[in-house]
C-alpha cells in the first residue's frame, strides 16, 4: 500500500510453491490453501508470462464454492460477489494476466491509485523469505474458534472490513524489502 506503482515482467521465471498461483483464505476448520492448476504441471520451466491455467478441470468452480461456503457471511461479500465469481470462475488463460487482472480489482476495491506496468524489470530480485514482524490482527469470521490466523490473501481482509478498515491496516504495516 505504500507503493504508487508495482512492475510485472513476464519473463521472471516461474517458481514452484512460491505463490504465485496460490491464496490463502480462512475456513472453519483453518487456513485453506487455495492453487490454481498449471497446465503441463509444476515441473514445467518457464517464464511468468507463459504458464498457463488448467482449463479442462473445473477448479474454478471449486475455488468459487469455497469462497462462498467461507465468506457468504463476511460483511461486504454480498456487494463484490458478482464481480468476484466473474473473477474467479471464468479466469484468463494466461497466470500472469489472472494476477494483474486480480490486483487490479483489489487495488479499485480499496480505493488506491497503483499503476500497474507490465515490462522489465531491472531490480535485484525480491529477497528470499525474511522473518517478518507479526502482523496485527484484524477481525476474522472465525477468530473465536481459531484465534487470529496471518497471512491470508488480502481478499480475507477486504470482505471481513471493507475497504476503509483494509486500507487503513495495510498503510499501517510497514515493510522493509
Amino acid at each position: 500500500m505504500h507503493l504508487e506503482e508495482v512492475c510485472f515482467d513476464p519473463e521472471t521465471p516461474f517458481v514452484k510453491a512460491s505463490g504465485m498461483n496460490r491464496y490463502r483464505i480462512l475456513d472453519p476448520m483453518g487456513s485453506l490453501l487455495l492453487t490454481l492448476p498449471i497446465d503441463g504441471g509444476r515441473s514445467h520451466h518457464q517464464n511468468l508470462g507463459s504458464v498457463r491455467l488448467v482449463q479442462r478441470v473445473h477448479w474454478s468452480s471449486v475455488h468459487w464454492k469455497r469462497l462462498i461456503n467461507t465468506y457468504r457471511r463476511a460483511p461486504y461479500f454480498e456487494y463484490w460477489a458478482d464481480d468476484l465469481e466473474k473473477i474467479i470462475r471464468w479466469p484468463d488463460s494466461l497466470l500472469f494476466d489472472y494476477n494483474v487482472r486480480i490486483l487490479d480489482y483489489l487495488m479499485a476495491k480499496l480505493r488506491h491509485p497503483l499503476k500497474i506496468r507490465i515490462g522489465s524489470v531491472t531490480q535485484k530480485p525480491w529477497p528470499q523469505e525474511k522473518v517478518s514482524p507479526p502482523l496485527p490482527s484484524y477481525y476474522q469470521h472465525f477468530e473465536e474458534k481459531l484465534g487470529f490466523v496471518p497471512g491470508l490473501s488480502v481478499l480475507d481482509l477486504l470482505l471481513q472490513c471493507g475497504p476503509n478498515e483494509a486500507k487503513a491496516y495495510l498503510l499501517g504495516l510497514s515493510f522493509n524489502p
